[in-house]
C-alpha cells in the first residue's frame, strides 16, 4: 500500500506521504523460495544448479503481478541474472494449492504463510530472503550464504493513521503499541507465527518506508512492471 502503489500505478487515490502520519512497525517476515515435494530440488544448491543449468526451464507461481512474491523473485532475478518464467495467479490460495501439487515446481512465499504447509511437508523450503538465518527455519540458507547480496524482502506490518490526526493521540498510540509488541506473550504468537516483532516509532517507520521504496521503485522501473 505504501511502497508498491506508488510505482506500480500511474494514479492512486490517495498519497501514501502526505495522507497518512505513522505511529511505527509492528512485525515482520521474510519471504523465502520453496519448492514442490515432487520437484526434485530439496536445497538451494539443487536449485542453483538447476538454474544454472537450464535457464527458463523452471518456473514459478505467485498470488499475482506486482504482488510482494512476484517483485520479491524479481529481485532475485535481477541481483543473481538467473531467470525463471513467471506464472501469475489470481490470489494466493490457488497458487499455493498448485505449487503443493506440483502443476509448478517453485514459489516465493512469506515465512508466516508458508510455515504450516513446511511442517506438513507439503512445501521445501529453499533460501530465505532475510539477513540473516532464522530461528523457525534454521537450516535454510540465506541469499548472502549463497552468494547474492542485497537480496532481502519481509512482508512488513506497521501501524499508520490519518496525517490530521493530532500529535499527542499519536504518540499515546506508539506507546501503546510498544507495549503490546513487548508483551512476551504477544511475542511468543508473533514467534509461533514466523513474524519477528520490531517495535518502532514514527521516525523509525518513515525511515524504513524510504528505504524500502528506494529499492522497491528502482526494481519496478527497472524491470518494467506495471498494473496499468
Amino acid at each position: 500500500m505504501l511502497v508498491y502503489n506508488p510505482a506500480l500505478y500511474k494514479k492512486l487515490p490517495y498519497d501514501p506521504i502526505k495522507d497518512f502520519a505513522p505511529i511505527g512497525l509492528m512485525a515482520r517476515a521474510p519471504l523465502l523460495i520453496v519448492a514442490a515435494p515432487n520437484a526434485d530440488i530439496k536445497n538451494a544448491r539443487e536449485l542453483l544448479e538447476a538454474l544454472k543449468k537450464s535457464p527458463g526451464k523452471l518456473s514459478y507461481a505467485s498470488p499475482g503481478n506486482g504482488s510482494p512474491h512476484h517483485l520479491a523473485m524479481e529481485l532475485f532475478k535481477s541481483r543473481s541474472g538467473l531467470f525463471l518464467v513467471h506464472v501469475p495467479y489470481r490470489g494466493a490460495a490457488p497458487a499455493v494449492q498448485d505449487v503443493m501439487g506440483g502443476q509448478v515446481p517453485l514459489m516465493m512465499i512469506d515465512t508466516s504463510s508458508g510455515m504450516p504447509h513446511i511442517k506438513a511437508g507439503k512445501l521445501v523450503p529453499l533460501a530465505i530472503l532475510s539477513a540473516k538465518r532464522i530461528a523457525q527455519l534454521p537450516d535454510v540458507p540465506t541469499m548472502v550464504e549463497l552468494g547474492y547480496k542485497d537480496v532481502e524482502a519481509y512482508a512488513w506490518q506497521g501501524l499508520v493513521v490519518p496525517a490530521s490526526t493530532p500529535k499527542d493521540v499519536q504518540l499515546k498510540l506508539n506507546t501503546e503499541m510498544q507495549a503490546a509488541l513487548n508483551n512476551p506473550a504477544v511475542r511468543k504468537k508473533l514467534f509461533d507465527a514466523a513474524w519477528d516483532p520490531v517495535p518502532s516509532d514514527a521516525g523509525m517507520m518513515a525511515a524504513y518506508t524510504a528505504a524500502e521504496t528506494q529499492v522497491w521503485h528502482k526494481l519496478i522501473k527497472d524491470r518494467g512492471i506495471s498494473l496499468e
